[in-house]
Formats: structure tokens, C-alpha cells, sequence
């Protein structure tokens, strides 16, 4: 019975734990979108997720390691939803076509690219930061190549290149006209955008 006792606690305690690292997570994600990492205080995610000062940083070393564990999140949920499209059962071309409608909606989400952004200038100041960007991009690139491979196993879809270089010629090719985008506002139209993305896509995989 106090074996029972016990380990109800300790799964309690760790619910616990696990609900106020979401929080934070949460909590940080929009902390990070308004004052980026130089800018943003730990202190203050703490106070504006409701938790003590010592509720963040039994959680985490302190900002950056915050805002890797959202990348990571993101990361994850982005993977997830690929996925789903991956294991989808319908026609080839309509797989084809909702992955490549699906990826420019990602890719072009505004959050997306302001926490890229902010990954790949704290890369360049932070070597922790940068190593962690470079694991982190290359299980992107590990991940989608993995499920292009699957992809081109299906009747009618060709790709153009390898299943590796298709991965990365997109994400360099998608990302950069998105950050682009983002920039210049009106000076380069959403609509401009998301067409050239979803042209390129075109022209590295096909699908009858």
C-alpha cells in the first residue's frame, strides 16, 4: 500500500512538473515572438506563466534553454503534421499536392519565421546555441528525407534529385523567400511568395 502511496506521489509530482514545463514552454513561445532571446527575461516568463522564479529554473538553465525547448516543440509539431500526410492513404498526386500546400503554409506562418530568425542569429552569437541549431537542422533534414523516400515509392511521383537534395534545396530555397517576404511586406506580396514556393516544389517533385 505505501509502495502504491508512493508512486502515485512521485507520477504526480512528475504531471506536475511536466504541466508547468508546457506552461512555460507556451508562456515563453509568445514571450519570444515579442522581445526575441536578447530581450526577453526569465524572470518575467515565470511571472507571466504564473509560476515562482524557482518554478523556471528547476525547468530550465535559464532563457536560451527555454527557447530550444520551444524550438523543439515546434519542431515536433511541424514533423507531426507532415506525417499525417505521409500516412495518408489517398491518390499520390493528392498527397503530393496537400504536402506541398501544407509546407508553404508552414513555412510562411509568421510565428515560424521570427523564431527561425531568432534561432539563427542566436546561433551565430551563442556556440551552444549554434551547435544545437545544426542537430536541430540536420533531424529536420533527417526526418523529411526519411519520408520523401516513402513518398517516392508511390506510383507516379518523381522527384528530380535525391530524396536528400530536394529536401534541402526546398527548405534553403521556401525559407529564404519567406524571410524575404516577411521583410519587405508589400514590396513582395504573400501571393508572389507562396506561387514561386509552391513553383519551385513543382519543379523538384512531380506527381501524376
Amino acid at each position: 500500500m505505501r509502495a502504491t502511496a508512493s508512486i502515485r506521489k512521485r507520477l504526480t509530482r512528475e504531471q506536475s512538473r511536466a504541466a508547468t514545463r508546457s506552461r512555460l514552454i507556451a508562456v515563453g513561445r509568445e514571450h519570444f515572438l515579442r522581445h526575441g532571446i536578447g530581450d526577453a527575461v526569465a524572470e518575467a516568463i515565470a511571472e507571466e506563466a504564473g509560476f515562482s522564479r524557482g518554478a523556471f529554473y528547476s525547468n530550465f538553465e535559464g532563457k536560451e534553454d527555454l527557447f530550444l525547448a520551444v524550438m523543439m516543440a515546434e519542431n515536433e509539431r511541424r514533423h507531426a503534421t507532415f506525417e499525417n500526410i505521409r500516412l495518408d492513404r489517398g491518390s499520390a498526386a493528392d498527397r503530393i499536392k496537400r504536402l506541398r500546400e501544407t509546407y508553404t503554409n508552414l513555412i510562411m506562418d509568421r510565428d515560424w519565421i521570427v523564431l527561425r530568425a531568432e534561432f539563427e542569429a542566436g546561433a551565430l552569437r551563442s556556440e551552444r546555441m549554434r551547435q544545437s541549431f545544426v542537430e536541430a537542422y540536420k533531424k529536420e533534414v533527417q526526418d523529411a528525407t526519411a519520408s520523401a523516400i516513402d513518398l517516392i515509392q508511390l506510383p507516379g511521383v518523381t522527384f528530380h534529385m535525391s530524396a536528400h537534395d530536394v529536401v534541402v534545396a526546398l527548405i534553403t530555397f521556401s525559407y529564404g523567400m519567406a524571410v524575404k517576404q516577411k521583410i519587405l511586406g508589400t514590396s513582395l506580396p504573400q501571393k508572389t511568395t507562396r506561387t514561386l514556393i509552391e513553383s519551385f516544389f513543382d519543379l523538384l517533385v512531380t506527381a501524376k
